[in-house]
């Protein structure tokens, strides 16, 4: 059977976060749903274009979900409904966007919301693990209530034989009658059931986490079992355009279309996770997606977008598969493990294990004396090394020196290219190696003759040292406060974004606003410019030949950048990247800057654009590296934080996760600051993410983190993370089994909650927040 060709006709943007959910309503519009806690309506205009015309607002918390209910007695002209995170339903008059009903009930998110076959009739599903039926012509009316699965429900919907099908994450579906009653309990999916359609009027689909697709009978018989997707699927609906024909959609970033059974088609997204699909009377696919967009797909020529706008959307498909399908060593990148499975101790002392990290794969062994999985390096494939070159790492070296360090101890490895400064990278060594500092002179001496090179930078040693000296600049700080020094756990009110001055604050009452779950990001905000320009000038006096100094005009251009509400020039932010190449030694006020710079929309977009932002989110990945400065792992970290403040930043850090969660997990030594800074970075990926199925691994990070953490505002922002997830996870038993089974964390927990220090008082009230969800 021959399928003719989907292609892009329009992208509608508009949330600022993941579209959730579509669906459609009368006259071609296109309702969308987004974690931005808005619903919109998308009406049409011309051929193929699309207008947001209302926006509808008044949830607390996430929109998951989305319908429209048609015309019934109390409401002749329709109604959108909304499902939220904050438990509750909204219906708004279509047109204006004016809330008519407020359905309480849920005891919990709220992830699917439907109309039934009679008019006036809303079947509701949540995480509560239980299904409602609402009839919005008597509001006050108690809903029926369909009470039974074990675990959250997914999808609900009413059959064409006049019942009830439910899907749940305990991997069934239930059908029911109309009064509420159980019928029957259907099983076969090994995993979440996520979505249900209705398919003709004998049969319905469903489509699971266990990346199938069952056609069952409203009876119950399963009928045929469809493969085709990689990963969980989240949505499923009929294609009109085609008879028995069905789409779907989800993790694997891709809209299948099926028919007779077989998936004739793929349609790949730019994006991780296609949460949802629907389909217009024309045949035309909705999306919604991860990225933020709502995207639509036609067979019809007429309706294809501008030959530009496909290429572009084609290219970006490209590089996302291209990244999806590397090949690395030998190995396709997206088979193998991610960090997770680094939790999994060794079988025996030596074993080694190829892991993915965003692009890259690292082989670590492990290590039984010490408990722990080691990196040993990256896993290039059989490139071999450059001409002239000698690898080691994975990089290429003019020069992999073995320097005897103690007898009887094997010789360390010291990498170096001519175009390095000796000094820098003898500091590097010595950092690397935990080495005395008085070794300094003594290592770079023996790269320079052994090297043999010809010339030095100038004053190449000028700057080996940036945390001595006169004048001396501390990394992230602010001006000094004026008063007596905050006590244990209270608000600074120089370094602390979180609850500092106009900010979230939690000093007057706990009741006002719950500290869990948190639902808004924060970021790093206060710093001392001046002390920064300073030490900007003074590091830019002293780079070698290898980098050209900036003038001062333009050094105060990049310290203008980091004033929140600026004006410059894209030039600046053009010299700020030249600046983020300095050494490593000599970075930590250009990533000052750059962490208050990317506070700014359109900077923001600029430094984590398509094209710079993936290699820029990678380097300050690589910042994190236990070798590295204690000042540039806690403002890479800053940086990551700050960049959740527009949409750019935010979709780049998501999509690095992984490699984010695994970088602070191999952090060793965590000063106050460092602490400070990753727990609030986990802080942000906790309120990104908590309703995602990846939120067990940030909680599995935080988690682990926990127990290392010693500052008490670290502390306490960690438990505001772990609490969110936990509040917000529809894995939410895993998470509670993680945290009962870590003794040391469950015994602080309980200790804290019964605290009496005033000056505490948040960790307090966060800590039995906690454990009352346990």
């Amino acid at each position: 059977m021959a399928i003719p060709e989907y292609k892009l006709s329009t992208v509608l943007s508009g949330h600022s976060m993941d579209v959730r959910c579509v669906a459609t309503t009368k006259e071609f519009c296109i309702l969308s749903a987004s974690r931005d806690r808005t619903a919109k309506l998308w009406h049409p205009e011309g051929l193929k274009d699309f207008v947001n015309v209302v926006t509808y607002k008044g949830h607390k918390n996430f929109v998951s979900c989305v319908c429209w209910l048609p015309p019934c007695e109390a409401f002749p002209e329709g109604l959108v409904i909304t499902g939220s995170n904050d438990n509750t339903i909204l219906g708004y008059n279509l047109q204006d966007g004016a809330v008519q009903i407020h359905l309480k009930g849920h005891d919990n998110a709220v992830c699917s919301v439907t109309p039934g076959h009679d008019f006036g009739i809303l079947i509701s599903s949540s995480w509560d693990s239980t299904a409602r039926v609402w009839n919005v012509n008597t509001p006050q009316m108690s809903p029926i209530i369909l009470k039974g699965h074990q675990a959250a429900v997914w999808a609900a919907l009413e059959l064409k034989n006049a019942t009830f099908a439910t899907a749940s994450a305990d991997k069934s579906i239930k059908l029911w009658r109309k009064d509420g009653a159980l019928i029957s309990t259907l099983t076969g999916h090994t995993d979440c059931v996520r979505g249900l359609t209705v398919a003709s009027d004998e049969t319905f689909l469903s489509c699971a986490n266990d990346a199938s697709i069952r056609l069952w009978t409203n009876k119950g018989e399963c009928l045929n079992t469809y493969y085709g997707h990689t990963n969980y699927i989240y949505s499923i609906c009929m294609n009109p355009s085609m008879a028995q024909g069905f789409v779907s959609c989800g993790e694997d970033g891709a809209v299948r279309v099926w028919a007779a059974g077989d998936c004739v088609r793929e349609i790949r997204l730019p994006a991780h996770s296609v949460w949802s699909l629907t389909c217009l009377d024309n045949g035309d696919i909705v999306t919604g997606s991860s990225d933020g967009l709502v995207r639509v797909f036609t067979l019809d020529p007429s309706r294809y977008a501008d030959e530009a706008v496909i290429k572009l959307f084609e290219d970006e498909v490209e590089k996302m598969k291209a990244a999806s399908e590397q090949e690395i060593g030998g190995f396709k990148l997206s088979e193998l493990p991610g960090p997770e499975a680094l939790l999994e101790p060794g079988k025996s002392d030596g074993q080694t294990k190829l892991v993915r990290r965003g692009a890259n794969v690292k082989c670590y062994s492990w290590s039984s004396a010490e408990n722990t999985w080691n990196e040993i390096g990256d896993v290039m494939g059989a490139n071999p090394p450059s001409e002239g070159k000698t690898m080691y790492q994975g990089k290429d070296y003019d020069f992999v020196f073995s320097v005897d360090i103690k007898d009887g101890a094997p010789p360390l490895k010291l990498p170096f290219n001519k175009t390095e400064d000796p000094w820098v990278a003898a500091q590097t060594f010595i950092h690397k190696n935990d080495l005395p500092q008085v070794y300094l002179e003594q290592v770079a001496n023996f790269i320079i003759t052994n090297a043999k090179l010809d010339s030095l930078p100038a004053s190449s040693n000028g700057f080996a040292d940036p945390f001595t000296g006169e004048c001396r600049y501390v990394p992230g700080a602010s001006p000094a406060a004026s008063g007596p020094t905050p006590a244990p756990c209270a608000p600074s009110p120089a370094a602390d974004p979180f609850t500092g001055a106009a900010a979230y604050t939690t000093a007057t009452s706990t009741t006002e606003k719950p500290l869990v779950p948190h639902d808004s990001y924060i970021r790093f905000d206060q710093a001392n410019l001046k002390a920064i320009h300073d030490k900007l000038k003074e590091f830019n006096s002293k780079i070698g030949d290898g980098l050209n100094a900036f003038t001062d005009e333009q050094l105060e251009n990049i310290v203008k950048l980091g004033e929140l509400n600026c004006t410059f020039n894209p030039e600046t932010v053009t010299l700020l990247k030249k600046m983020l190449e300095w050494p490593k030694e000599i970075l930590f006020p250009v990533l000052d800057i750059t962490r208050l710079a990317v506070r700014n929309k359109e900077i923001n977009g600029q430094i984590f654009d398509t094209t710079y932002g993936p290699n820029f989110v990678k380097y300050l990945l690589s910042l994190l590296t236990p070798d590295n400065l204690p000042a540039n792992q806690m403002l890479a970290m800053r940086v990551l934080v700050n960049a959740f403040s527009d949409l750019p930043g935010e979709m780049l850090v998501l999509a690095a996760r992984e490699s984010v969660t695994h970088a602070i997990i191999c952090l060793n030594q965590l000063n106050n600051n460092t602490q400070i800074a990753a727990t609030s970075l986990l802080l942000n990926l906790s309120v990104a993410l908590a309703q995602q199925p990846d939120s067990v691994e940030i909680a599995e990070c935080i988690i682990s983190l926990m127990n290392r953490l010693t500052d008490k505002e670290a502390y306490f922002r960690g438990l505001v993370a772990l609490g969110t997830i936990l509040a917000e996870s529809p894995n939410k038993i895993v998470i509670q089994t993680k945290i009962v089974t870590n003794t040391q964390l469950q015994n602080r927990l309980k200790t804290d909650s019964t605290t009496i220090d005033p000056n505490c008082k948040k960790i307090s009230v966060c800590s039995l927040q906690i454990l009352r969800m346990l």
